[in-house]
């Protein structure tokens, strides 16, 4: 049995319409005798969050910086577990399973995350649609190619996002302790990209501030 797996309910809808004789189940479509589609929710799985990898992380002290949270370790989403269940159970009975994630970085990882945390043993296509429409996802399925060429994608989206949980929560907790130790008690959230623009609009207003009118 093969087994596409999409990022997103839409998309899943499209490609079952592609592939014809679609019947709806809970959390995927059956498309004749041989063909499932079934989908994420975008992200089915996040990073563990310090606690899980040492219960002594709860408690934030500078001593255990840096955290050390290697391996990665992945949880379900609450919101989308029943989901994630069902993908489990549908890669299971797979023969061959389609790829069928954006065709983007992300969307590389957010499906092969869930296939390596599976054990996925099944071959995997990747398809490339780019339009959300049954007519460009039938031209894609004749064009299927191996996963396998694109796992330099995955692990470009995975260690961005991995370099992400690691600079966030070191350094969130690291100026967290510093503003505690000067009496500020609120949490001051440190990220990659969150940080730079925080940094942009407060430079931005505070020049606004300090404006002078004068005249030319």
């Amino acid at each position: 049995m093969r087994v596409f797996i999409a990022e997103k309910p839409a998309l899943g809808q499209v490609i079952a319409e592609a592939l014809g004789t679609v019947i709806r189940k809970d959390g995927y479509f059956e498309c004749g005798s041989k063909d499932i589609v079934t989908w994420c929710v975008g992200h089915l799985l996040e990073l563990a969050p310090p606690e899980v990898h040492n219960p002594d992380y709860k408690n934030w002290v500078q001593a255990d910086l840096p955290l050390k949270l290697r391996p990665a370790k992945y949880q379900p989403i609450a919101r989308t577990k029943d989901q994630l269940s069902i993908v489990q159970q549908l890669i299971g009975r797979a023969s061959e399973i389609v790829h069928a994630g954006d065709p983007d970085d992300e969307g590389q990882l957010l499906v092969d995350e869930v296939l390596v945390h599976f054990g996925n043993t099944a071959p995997v296509k990747r398809i490339l649609i780019n339009d959300m429409n049954a007519n460009a996802a039938r031209k894609a399925l004749d064009g299927l190619r191996d996963n396998r060429e694109f796992y330099g994608l995955f692990q470009k989206a995975l260690a961005r996002s991995i370099g992400d949980q690691l600079y966030g929560f070191n350094m969130t907790r690291a100026c967290t302790l510093a503003g505690r130790a000067k009496g500020v008690k609120s949490v001051l959230s440190v990220g990659r990209v969150q940080t730079p623009i925080l940094g942009l609009i407060v430079n931005r207003y505070l020049a606004n501030r300090s404006h002078a009118s004068a005249f030319y």
